[in-house]
């Protein structure tokens, strides 16, 4: 199976029909620059945000440039930008000559630390760029607070986050301005570049729509220095015929989202997205933190599986960034090193994603078995191996093996002949798991076990090479070894090995 990290055909097969129609109608009438279908698009997407104004213009990039250009700040301001963000969000402030202040994360979220932020603030900070980074929302309540308090113009970056809300208000409509990217891989992907801005403000919108277009309203009264940054009539048409499924493929990749982790849950190696309770994200990309990132990428590419890092420079180590020499952003380089974005869009298929959190929970079972191969020159028959503090959520790991060479004793049938013995019987086995949880993986070979528990119910099965099986505490169990060369690995999480002096299954019963 060959899994993409994202699919454009797929999507473009579902509106291949409305797509041919109306790039038709727009040929026939040759209405390129500044058309009917661009004005539609700006007032269809200031309906579906709630809000009074939206401008198209040329790309996302633009779209933040000319965001701050319109604020009318000059050299000694700052604007706040976190720093796990694109680089496209910081050239908004860099090239209207305006000095950029980086703030930290949060690494639980991802999102701009909001602590950081008010110990940022100065008497030059102007305004705060805020962005809803992989499809997320930070909380706005705080945001806006610290905005109110401070007089900070708010500027959102939308460009992950198409259809995104906080208490079921679309971003987009919190800020002065929010920006949105319509690159062909967002939420809402055009087929080439494009971006827009949107605002409440009568003011802005005036000013923002002069930028955007060489500086006029009318054509040839050129009013300020402007810049040539126009939505492109034919992805606009694009863009209307999508914007009608944005909120159907944004539940796609909500569900999406929960089959990721449904299947990922349960793998201690890696971290999964965490989300503010009040909002609702879009999941633009999924990602997850691993300290295995480079590695596991590798494996996964080997089967067949593209994933991505968004990104894998934090931007104050970035040579272009570089002589600013910025300071206090160490979460946010650690962070870059761990981040891996799955493959994430609307027409993933469930058995798609369980085909990539299986090879992901293969490359941890395989990597961390790799490592028992090195202590099996501690092999004595008969003896537990065993290494502590493992790499694991379990605290204590061991395996079993030579099982012909282990002399012990073990009563047959207890449940119904009481406590008598066997002795010399060189297959079998018992202990009571009492104060953990064991998981058992087969190695090698054929093994029985059997489970009881105080109240006499018993589970019976037949574990092969292969075969993992969990096993919960407060059992007594059993096994007994069906072929040569059994080997049996146990991973326990607890930090010590303590039977508790439980020798029969009277003692178990009694505990």
């Amino acid at each position: 199976m060959k899994i993409n990290f994202l699919d454009l055909r797929k999507n473009y097969i579902n509106i291949e029909n409305e797509v041919n129609t109306e790039l038709q109608n727009l040929f026939k009438n040759c209405d390129f620059i500044l058309g009917e279908k661009v004005k539609e698009f700006e007032n269809n997407f200031a309906n579906y945000l709630a809000i009074k104004h939206f401008i198209g213009c040329g790309n996302g990039t633009d779209a933040l440039e000319i965001a701050v250009k319109s604020l009318d700040l000059n050299e000694e301001d700052e604007v706040i930008v976190q720093g796990n963000t694109y680089i496209a969000s910081c050239l908004g402030v860099l090239n209207n000559n305006i000095k950029l202040v980086l703030c930290d994360i949060d690494p639980e979220t991802n999102m701009i630390d909001l602590e950081k932020v008010k110990l940022k603030i100065t008497n030059k900070t102007k305004a705060l760029i805020i962005v809803h980074l992989y499809g997320l929302v930070p909380n706005m309540d705080n945001i806006l607070n610290i905005c109110n308090e401070n007089n900070l113009y708010l500027i959102e970056d939308c460009a992950q986050a198409h259809g995104a809300l906080w208490k079921n208000k679309k971003v987009g409509t919190f800020g002065d301005i929010s920006c949105f990217s319509f690159y062909p891989g967002k939420n809402l992907g055009a087929f080439g570049d494009g971006g827009g801005i949107g605002t409440n403000s009568d003011i802005l919108n005036e000013r923002i729509r002069k930028i955007a277009n060489l500086g006029c309203k009318v054509k040839y009264q050129h009013e300020l220095i402007g810049r040539n940054s126009r939505l492109d009539t034919i992805q606009a048409c694009i863009l209307n015929i999508k914007l009608k499924y944005l909120d159907e493929c944004n539940q796609k990749r909500r569900n999406n989202a929960e089959l990721y982790k449904k299947y990922l849950f349960d793998i201690k190696n890696i971290e999964l997205p965490k989300y503010e309770i009040d909002s609702t994200p879009v999941f633009h990309l999924y990602v997850i933190k691993t300290e295995y990132r480079d590695e596991l990428k590798k494996y996964l590419e080997d089967k067949n599986i593209t994933c991505l890092i968004h990104y894998p420079i934090s931007i104050a180590e970035t040579d272009a960034l570089s002589e600013f020499k910025f300071k206090d952003v160490e979460k946010c380089i650690k962070n870059s090193k761990k981040i891996l974005s799955l493959p994430m869009y609307p027409e993933l298929t469930e058995n798609e994603i369980i085909y990539v959190c299986n090879n992901i929970n293969n490359f941890f079972m395989e990597k961390n078995l790799l490592v028992l191969e090195n202590i099996k020159t501690l092999n004595k028959p008969g003896i537990l191996h065993y290494i502590n503090n493992f790499n694991f959520d379990a605290k204590r790991l061991f395996y079993i093996d030579s099982f012909n060479d282990i002399k012990i004793n073990y009563r047959e049938n207890f449940y119904e002949n009481g406590p008598e013995y066997t002795t010399e019987n060189n297959k079998r086995g018992f202990h009571a798991n009492i104060n953990f949880d064991e998981l058992v993986f087969i190695l090698n070979g054929e093994i029985n076990i059997k489970l009881t528990d105080k109240n006499l119910n018993i589970i019976e099965k037949n574990l092969v090479k292969d075969d993992i099986y969990f096993i919960p505490r407060m059992k007594w169990l059993e096994y007994k070894i069906l072929s040569e060369k059994t080997i049996m690995l146990v991973l326990v999480n607890e930090t010590l090995y303590n039977s508790k002096g439980i020798f029969n299954f009277e003692d178990f019963k009694n505990f």
